[in-house]
């Protein structure tokens, strides 16, 4: 088959995309933190033992090494099957997000194609998203938001396409329901955006009830599936941890006293319904701020660059523009969207400062909105008078290549450097340095619990039957109960902050690895400096 330009186009769209996912995925970002290790580490374990780091296995919620609750496993299995071919190392770890990453970019094309039956359109923003930053991060690194999306974009495409054939909507309802097991975001996102997308096909698909009964059907298994798992495997806590009803009671008890009304009208305003709901609102519309979207994005490091938007800010006006032209094409095209978008941040929404993970799916609306805008501003700059028409076109690619090679810039220069603790690479030091001198020791103490001890199990590729074992018969030390011993290396929080001297508490002739504003006078083997090498994280010291 010739290819026409348009899929050449298409073809290099796509090239690029994929590049800036993979081009040093081994280094950059610059350390594997604690999550990125644990699950890895953990694929490594299924395929040598058929069992967690924990001596465990439920196929459908996979034990979670630093949080003490479970995570969706569907990106965990991804990755054993890389952990098989090329080994436990950071492409394995992070591999899986990039193809995932890439994959995206086809179906958003879809899907563009579809909702705007224009090929401008559709090849513009797979454009956008393959340089976006939010897409780019989260395809880089060993986590599941990368696999989130790509399942819902399934989903949704072969919903959009299914028309009368049922296979492709028994196809859209298990790629919705494999979602449920990739990442916690899906489970609160697609109730209410299936429901979006049935109102949105409603013309087509009311016509449609058998495919539409066996669709409802089948999601509805999932969606037992995963409930059932979740409340009998502990599989709300990974969520529920850093959400708006977390500690509600302690809040209640203390707002209903800092105040000068009596208790009974305190009680009016302050309750565990007006809490969470102000957290909620706080939460939910700070996503929807133009300065966590266009100009310095999410201000949490490990989960965005920090000096630039979720999306370029030459995007802005082109922005609210689409908004504007798709409710012009469509009233019901405009809310579908719409609607996408504000679902999009509920998960996020519900979580205490909203994490730009947790809203994922907010993530293509944007991009369509924008491409809109663009497209329309290239078509209008013709009729511009002549000056004006010379440089508006210019101006437009040239802005868009300033935004655009200003973040590739920061993200594969600057981020590692500035970013590098909160991806632990000072950490990932003092393993590495940790195993070369392990034998060296009859004891070593680490101040850090279990994320150090299965970042420490990641490098070392220590046989998981190892570590099972270290995890079970480990007992707590200095009262605390995540104690895990391997060898003699023992991992656990020792909580120093009022002890003067280690040898207070630990054995004479044992290594210390402990915070870096631990013991200021005591002398050092060795410190771990922050990137601008000011502050000292971690030290490593003898006791004596």
């Amino acid at each position: 088959m010739k290819m026409n330009w348009y899929s050449w186009l298409l073809l290099l769209i796509l090239v690029l995309g994929t590049f800036l996912r993979v081009w040093h995925i081994d280094q950059i970002p610059s350390g594997i933190h604690a999550d990125e290790a644990d699950g890895g580490y953990t694929a490594y374990s299924l395929l040598e033992t058929g069992l967690s780091p924990h001596g465990t296995f439920n196929p459908l919620a996979l034990d979670d090494n630093n949080t003490g609750g479970v995570h969706a496993p569907l990106y965990t299995y991804s990755q054993a099957l890389f952990v098989k071919f090329f080994g436990l190392n950071m492409f394995s770890v992070r591999g899986p997000s990039v193809v995932y990453g890439s994959l995206t970019l086809i179906l958003f094309f879809l899907v563009l194609r579809r909702l705007f039956k224009s090929e401008n359109t559709a090849l513009l923003g797979t454009f956008l998203l393959a340089v976006n930053p939010w897409a780019i991060h989260i395809s880089r690194q060993g986590l599941g938001e990368a696999i989130s999306l790509f399942w819902v974009m399934l989903g949704a495409t072969l919903f959009l396409y299914s028309e009368k054939k049922l296979y492709l909507m028994v196809l859209s309802a298990v790629a919705f329901g494999l979602a449920l097991f990739s990442y916690d975001a899906p489970k609160i996102f697609l109730p209410p955006f299936i429901i979006l997308l049935i109102f949105f096909t409603r013309d087509t698909i009311f016509k449609l009830k058998s495919q539409l009964f066996i669709f409802g059907v089948v999601i509805t298994l999932f969606y037992g599936v995963m409930l059932h798992t979740a409340f009998t495997s502990n599989g709300l806590y990974h969520f529920s941890r850093a959400s708006v009803f977390d500690r509600i009671a302690e809040n209640v008890n203390t707002e209903r006293y800092l105040t000068t009304s009596p208790l009974w009208l305190s009680q009016v305003f302050h309750n565990k319904l007006t809490i969470p709901l102000k957290r909620f609102e706080t939460s939910y519309v700070s996503i929807f701020s133009l300065n966590w979207l266009f100009i310095n994005g999410s201000g949490n490091l490990q989960q965005a660059v920090g000096n630039h938007g979720q999306f370029f800010l030459f995007e802005l006006p082109f922005f609210f523009i689409g908004i504007f032209l798709a409710f012009k094409k469509s009233i019901k095209l405009g809310i579908f969207l719409l609607g996408w978008m504000l679902l999009g941040a509920v998960p996020g929404g519900l979580t205490t400062g909203n994490y730009a993970y947790r809203s994922v799916h907010v993530l293509p609306i944007p991009i369509i909105f924008s491409t809109l805008g663009i497209l329309w501003f290239w078509e209008k700059s013709n009729n511009f008078s002549s000056v004006f028409k010379l440089l508006a076109k210019p101006s437009l690619v040239v802005i868009m290549l300033i935004y655009t090679t200003s973040y590739l810039h920061t993200y594969f220069f600057d981020y590692p450097v500035y970013a590098s603790e909160y991806w632990n690479k000072q950490q990932n030091e003092v393993v590495r340095d940790l195993i070369s001198v392990e034998k060296n020791y009859k004891t070593i103490y680490i101040d850090g619990g279990e994320p150090w001890a299965i970042t420490y199990a990641y490098f070392k590729q220590l046989p998981p039957v190892l570590y099972q074992a270290s995890y079970k018969s480990s007992m707590p030390f200095g009262g605390d109960p995540e104690t895990i011993q391997i060898g003699n290396i023992v991992f656990a929080h020792f909580h120093l902050e009022e002890v003067q001297t280690p040898s207070l508490v630990f054995p004479k002739g044992s290594l210390l690895i402990t915070d870096g504003n631990k013991f200021p006078q005591y002398p050092t083997l060795k410190t771990y400096r922050d990137s601008g090498n000011v502050r000292v994280v971690f030290k490593m010291l003898e006791v004596k």
